[in-house]
């Protein structure tokens, strides 16, 4: 009986760890490369794991922060509409953020304060190394709305790039668009 005893011991102990190895093994494929680097101890994968879900986190909430942004960004865009008379007095409102595979920049100016022709924002993107995919051009409720797409061959990563200076350079742009003479009628885009 004692044998018995033993070897079903022995038995489940051998099927627990087979089964923690699987498990290891499928924690350790869900990581990235740089979490796994080199050949490591499961306790090592288990604490890497931990960092691992300790950065998405702190992802996620910088992508919220980011959202509520967004968010913000529309519902001025949205009472812009609405407050049509008193849209085309408004400053130009430029947002830069990363798409999967590149940048969108949303800008929108007055018509009637000043013409702003695309092909200086488009030189703008182009003279910071970006490649334009997709351009849309609204005019709506006094104010043009650009939505332009572009993809930066040079930075994998987008997510993690400020864009800030861009954001800034580009607003400069359609500032400085907007204290010069007013024209009856914009250049068409």
């Amino acid at each position: 009986m004692d044998e018995n005893k033993k070897w079903m011991h022995k038995e489940t102990e051998r099927q627990r760890r087979q089964e923690m190895g699987k498990l290891c093994n499928n924690l350790r494929s869900l990581l990235p490369l740089e979490y796994i680097k080199g050949k490591r101890s499961t306790s090592d994968h288990v604490h890497e794991a931990m960092n691992y879900i300790n950065h998405l986190q702190d992802k996620v909430k910088q992508l919220q922060e980011k959202r509520d942004a967004l968010l913000k960004v529309s519902n001025n865009l949205s009472s812009i509409e609405n407050e049509s008379s008193s849209a085309t007095h408004l400053p130009p409102l430029v947002l830069v953020h990363p798409f999967p595979g590149g940048l969108e920049i949303i800008c929108s100016h007055s018509f009637r304060k000043s013409a702003f022709p695309m092909s200086r924002l488009l030189d703008i993107l182009h003279k910071e190394g970006l490649n334009v995919v997709n351009t849309t051009s609204i005019r709506r409720d006094g104010r043009f709305i650009h939505t332009i797409q572009s993809e930066d061959p040079n930075h994998s990563n987008m997510i993690d790039t400020d864009y800030s200076e861009l954001q800034i350079k580009i607003t400069e742009a359609l500032s400085s668009s907007s204290l010069q003479e007013t024209l009856p009628e914009p250049e068409n885009c």
